[in-house]
């Protein structure tokens, strides 16, 4: 199982704008099926750390390309995209392994 963490740095005073979408985006993909649970967090300056970053982090039990084969997006997910990339300036995808009871090794 992985926790993938997909980071978006934006324009200045949007962060708050960008969730909105993000947690919209993740809405759809997880009422068609594409997406486990998820959630987003953000920083616009109110909280210790790097402002102007929004976070959308899920779990999978696998790693998939979206660029796979049969792969479709729902209705209004694409006119988001274009929302949420006019107010980006970069983005990341984290993955890290979670740990499990099967995976522990002597300590």
């Amino acid at each position: 199982m992985y926790e993938l963490r997909r980071t978006y740095v934006t324009q200045p005073g949007k962060e708050r704008l960008v969730a909105s979408v993000m947690q919209k985006m993740g809405a759809l993909l997880v009422e068609a099926g594409l997406r486990a649970p998820f959630h987003v967090s953000f920083n616009g300056g109110t909280c210790p750390g790097e402002k102007q970053r929004v976070h959308m982090t899920w779990t999978a039990e696998t790693i998939e390309s979206p660029m796979r084969a049969g792969n479709v997006y729902p209705a209004g997910y694409a006119e988001l995209q274009k929302i949420r990339n006019q107010y980006t300036t970069d983005t990341w995808l984290e993955i890290h392994e979670l740990m499990h009871p099967d995976k522990m090794v002597e300590a």
